[in-house]
């Protein structure tokens, strides 16, 4: 296949040792983990295993446990319903995920006092005004802040956040969506100091499908599914060994450290390119996440220049892939010319990607330039 991928942020390409632990668990351990024979006991405890390595990996101290769902979006549902209470006080960003913002926005259909909390100029958490949103009379507050923005890869400092919010109020539950961070910046639980943690495998090699949320042993959560006793009686249906093994493995084959340096490599190699062409807007801090970088090219509509490079077999996306064919709230978040916002693409590494195909990026963005017609 003779393409270039760079929406890493949206899916990954699932890794050979993935597979091949896919594989063997299909072949092998196919039984029913809830069942009481020694198969089925086998395959339950090919989820203790991985469920052991994920709490190990964040660092969670045993602290918490770990549920598998569906993905990241699930998991994110899942602690927002299934710790919420009523008259709570909800405190988020106006930049987070769709599956963040959407349930919110539920809420606030059912009464729930919202609150949006307010942002630096490089993206990150406002902490003074976070300060003064949690004097709250409120019986809870629940706080949901993205590790790393989907759209632009802003990184929050939640530790520093939850550390100081936490000191001054304990009556927060703080839940961070950590999709576009698991497996590409260090993760620890015990020094974030957070109560819900959520992250899918599909953005780190891993298969679609799967994803857990981390849930501290101090909070009492809700089910949003019923029927069987699996995952503690949390999240009922028989659980997917294949895909948690699966899981598992992805992380396994995660190299924090050095494919982190190596995607910052590439990052600041496509930021140097794109200073030599013309009309162009950097969108994404330089202190992001070095796996995406949001940039503007003026003069061509998003989606045209997505369909001209996808036409030359180069693939990056327009915006947040649940967002798909709409304007950018995170970019009209920080007030920037309807102009930008139309104009914006981004691009997401993973370590399969080589400055090579950044140069043909480049050339082929050129040929856009020359060639399409500019609104």
């Amino acid at each position: 296949m003779n393409f270039i991928y760079l929406d890493n942020s949206a899916s990954t390409n699932v890794i050979k040792p993935v597979i091949e632990r896919i594989s063997e668990c299909m072949l092998s351990n196919f039984a029913n983990p809830s069942s009481s024979h020694s198969l089925g006991i086998k395959s339950k405890k090919i989820i203790e295993n991985a469920k052991k390595y994920i709490s190990d990996y964040i660092n969670s101290h045993n602290n918490g446990n770990i549920f598998f769902t569906s993905g990241a979006t699930e998991a994110n549902n899942l602690a927002i319903f299934g710790s919420l209470r009523n008259k709570s006080l909800i405190l988020t960003t106006s930049i987070e995920h769709a599956s963040i913002l959407k349930p919110i926005n539920f809420l606030k259909e059912k009464n729930f006092e919202i609150k949006f909390l307010r942002l630096n100029p490089d993206g990150t958490v406002n902490i003074e005004n976070f300060l003064n949103s949690c004097k709250s009379k409120s019986e809870s507050i629940f706080v949901s802040v993205a590790l790393v923005n989907n759209e632009t890869g802003i990184i929050q400092p939640i530790e520093k956040i939850s550390n100081i919010i936490k000191k001054n109020n304990d009556k927060i539950i703080f839940h961070v969506d950590a999709a576009q961070g698991l497996g590409k910046i260090p993760i620890d639980i015990y020094k974030m100091n957070v109560d819900l943690l959520s992250a899918s495998a599909h953005k780190i090699h891993g298969p679609k499908g799967i994803g857990f949320l981390y849930v501290s042993k101090k909070l009492k959560l809700r089910p949003i599914l019923y029927g069987g006793n699996q995952e503690m009686g949390i999240r009922a249906g028989t659980e997917s060994v294949e895909l948690i093994s699966g899981f598992e493995e992805a992380l396994k084959n995660c190299k924090i450290e050095m494919n982190y340096n190596y995607v910052k490599e590439l990052n600041l190699y496509l930021r140097k390119k794109i200073k030599n062409l013309r009309n162009i807007v950097v969108n994404s801090p330089e202190n992001s996440s070095p796996y995406i970088i949001n940039f503007s090219v003026l003069g061509i509509k998003s989606e045209i220049m997505l369909n001209f490079l996808s036409s030359k077999g180069i693939y990056i996306s327009a915006a947040s892939a649940c967002n798909k064919n709409k304007k950018s709230y995170v970019l009209s978040s920080f007030g920037l010319d309807d102009k930008i916002i139309n104009s914006a693409i981004r691009v997401s590494f993973s370590k399969f990607n080589t400055k090579n195909e950044i140069d043909v990026l480049i050339s082929e963005i050129q040929n856009a330039q020359e060639q399409i017609i500019h609104f």
